[in-house]
């Protein structure tokens, strides 16, 4: 089931656990539920050979249909946080993505985001998406994704636990960025769990090269 910012009572957020990623919480059942939040985006490079591109004038310089079958492929059924851009970013017709909990965070309280819920920070959100749908819509609320854009990926990268990236073989014009995993790799703080092959797209016009998965998880 999909809802809106203009209904209430769908599942309102109980003050205070946001930031707990990967934690467990007593909901009264006869075992605690754990929470996992995830960051997930596909990077390039930009012209001047900086890693870490993501975005330009609020969307993206690519189109890789293998990355977008990736991404439905791990965030469907899931609660999915995005900002004011990136919702604005998604075309029409996937607004808002189907089978997953869209929520949307604004600094306006105003905003309106139909067939999502607008809220006004990352705490509301997380707090929001950790909470079970009445009547229940079937969502899996074991696993969080944030999913755009370069404000929110560097806000949540404190509650996150895992981050999962399309790194693409291109260099593209660029105004945003991905917060800077390989430091974070170097540091300790995270680590390469998984490292997929180097793959060449189906769509030679894509202008990716080619493009491999990896899965990053925090280490402290």
């Amino acid at each position: 089931m999909e809802h809106d910012s203009s209904r209430t009572g769908y599942h309102e957020p109980e003050p205070g656990s946001a930031g707990l990623s990967a934690t467990e919480e007593d909901w009264g059942d006869d075992f605690p539920k754990t929470f996992s939040v995830n960051l997930i985006w596909a990077e390039a490079r930009d012209k001047e050979g900086r890693s870490g591109a993501i975005g330009l004038n609020g969307g993206m310089p690519w189109h890789l249909s293998e990355d977008m079958k990736h991404f439905k492929e791990l965030t469907v059924s899931h609660p999915v946080i995005m900002g004011r851009k990136t919702w604005e970013s998604l075309d029409l017709k996937y607004r808002p993505l189907p089978n997953r909990d869209n929520i949307v965070v604004s600094r306006d309280p105003l905003y309106r985001a139909p067939g999502a819920t607008v809220v006004t920070s990352l705490d509301d959100a997380l707090d929001l998406a950790r909470q079970e749908a009445i009547p229940d819509d079937g969502l899996d609320r074991s696993e969080i994704w944030i999913i755009g854009g370069a404000q929110l990926f560097a806000e949540a990268l404190p509650f996150a636990d895992k981050a999962y990236i399309t790194v693409l073989a291109a260099h593209v014009d660029a105004d945003a960025y991905a917060p800077d995993m390989a430091a974070l790799v170097e540091a300790g703080l995270w680590r390469e769990a998984e490292v997929g092959e180097w793959r060449t797209p189906d769509d030679h016009t894509s202008g990716v090269e080619s493009y491999r998965f990896i899965t990053l998880v925090k280490t402290k």
